[in-house]
């Protein structure tokens, strides 16, 4: 089995033009998720995994949308908002039914038990890194050794620890792996051997502008200084 990693292309907040917890994607995340649907276009993804998150939802979108595959939200691939200890914050999701309304595509996971419940704001770094390290064991159990191939969308912080929870058994130091946005990751999973296949990989994207809180360049080079937070 292989799962395709994605972070959710350029949204609002990234671009600096919103402060929601919940934001839309930019007018170049949309650009950015169509040239993704490009260059999944040619693969067969026989299961989309989505956060629940609007700007995951719309950039997985077109992929779904060109072949008709249900996108499975799992609780798992919730964002993490890095907030001090003891923050309350809403996290601005609507209800699951209206999520669900919204983009008729989107349905829980079949195969999901139990609640639907969304981490804290405040969440530790080892929490995360224990809900990552849960999902790459469904992963794993769920698809095994079989041919295929599943897409996971979710957000920068989640899809790093998904590499270090697929690579490790326990969480190494924060920033060890990048995900830009829309950057490609790829996880394989064969006669119990756990790879990474590629990491934050942009090809799609050269031509497209260069955001600033990107590690590349629009030729696709890589800046040499680390880009701000946001």
């Amino acid at each position: 089995m292989i799962a395709y990693l994605v972070r959710h292309a350029e949204s609002l907040t990234n671009a600096a033009l919103s402060r929601s917890l919940n934001p839309d994607l930019s007018p170049l995340g949309r650009r950015q998720s169509e040239a993704l649907a490009q260059r999944f276009g040619r693969l067969q993804i026989t299961a989309a995994y989505c956060s629940p998150f609007r700007r995951c939802l719309e950039t997985v979108l077109p992929i779904s949308e060109a072949r008709g595959l249900p996108i499975r939200i799992r609780p798992e691939l919730h964002e993490c908002h890095h907030l001090p200890a003891g923050t309350r914050v809403e996290n601005e999701l609507p209800p699951l039914d209206e999520i669900t309304r919204s983009c008729p595509l989107a349905r829980v996971c079949d195969d999901w038990a139990g609640p639907v419940v969304w981490p804290p704001a405040d969440e530790r770094g080892v929490d995360l890194f224990a809900r990552m390290k849960s999902f790459a064991s469904y992963l794993k159990s769920r698809w095994g050794d079989a041919d295929e191939a599943v897409l996971v969308v979710s957000h920068g912080s989640p899809l790093a620890k998904l590499v270090d929870a697929w690579l490790s058994e326990h969480p190494g130091p924060s920033y060890r792996y990048v995900v830009d946005n829309a950057g490609v990751s790829a996880l394989r999973w064969k006669n119990g051997v756990s790879t990474l296949l590629c990491l934050n990989e942009m090809s799609h994207l050269i031509g497209l502008p260069s955001p600033e809180i990107a590690n590349y360049e629009s030729d696709g080079s890589l800046k040499k200084v680390p880009p701000p937070i946001r």
